[in-house]
């Protein structure tokens, strides 16, 4: 075996082209890891970490897609139907979505699907906002999402799933409904018997631009109107 020269043993493994002259051996980088949640990690604030996910339903050969996100902190959650799913819509969802939170959002937590890649992690990194990826077929890694999934499942969409693939807009008009109920009335044992809005403002009372802050009158303001613009303006509604 020969190095560079016919007279010269390989003193380290070169690989050898067809006429025995040494070829230069690119050296193989692994990538690094995708950062992962760490051990016990819970946030203490509200915004500091979402989790979000996807809930495929199937009727024959339909499918659809209900995307979710939630709030680890203050449980306040947003979700839409759409009839197909990618990373373009997930992030056409969030874009709209994240105006509806009354902070900044500094982490994303999700599982390996394609549909959180292309565009959509794109989008969190031009924004400064971590995205953290679960260890695969690990959903406790994303527990509290997956429970508002299982939540979802059961007191929505057992009810409502033959509307889910006859009339998509009408879906999410009622889920809309059941969103606003979930966020501003429903009481939270996890919040101390509060509701996820009641819950916010307390901890952020500077939130002056949020619509929970305007003045109250004989008809405060329904959290649904706004889900409803979300669902409006997704095109999917």
């Amino acid at each position: 075996m020969i190095a560079t020269a016919h007279d010269k043993m390989r003193m380290i493994p070169v690989r050898l082209s067809s006429r025995g002259k040494a070829l230069l051996v690119k050296k193989r980088t692994t990538p690094p890891p995708p950062p992962r949640r760490p051990k016990h990690y819970r946030p203490v604030k509200t915004g500091e970490l979402i989790g979000m996910d996807a809930i495929e339903l199937r009727m024959g050969e339909m499918r659809r897609y209900i995307i979710t996100m939630i709030d680890e902190h203050s449980d306040y959650v947003l979700a839409l139907a759409v009839p197909s799913l990618n990373s373009d819509i997930v992030n056409h969802f969030f874009s709209r979505a994240a105006r509806l939170f009354p902070v900044g959002i500094s982490q994303i937590i999700t599982d390996n699907g394609k549909e959180f890649l292309g565009s959509f992690d794109k989008t969190l990194q031009e924004a400064a906002i971590k995205h953290l990826w679960t260890y695969p077929y690990t959903p406790k890694m994303n527990a509290i999402c997956e429970r508002f999934n299982r939540a979802l499942r059961e007191q929505f969409i057992e009810f409502n799933e033959i509307l889910l693939f006859e009339d998509l807009a009408l879906f999410n008009l009622k889920l809309a409904e059941y969103l606003a109920l979930y966020n501003s009335k429903r009481l939270h044992k996890a919040l101390a018997l509060t509701t996820p809005v009641e819950y916010i403002l307390k901890e952020n009372k500077n939130c002056n631009m949020w619509w929970t802050h305007t003045q109250q009158t004989h008809r405060p303001p329904r959290l649904g109107r706004y889900v409803g613009w979300l669902v409006q303006t997704s095109g999917y509604g």
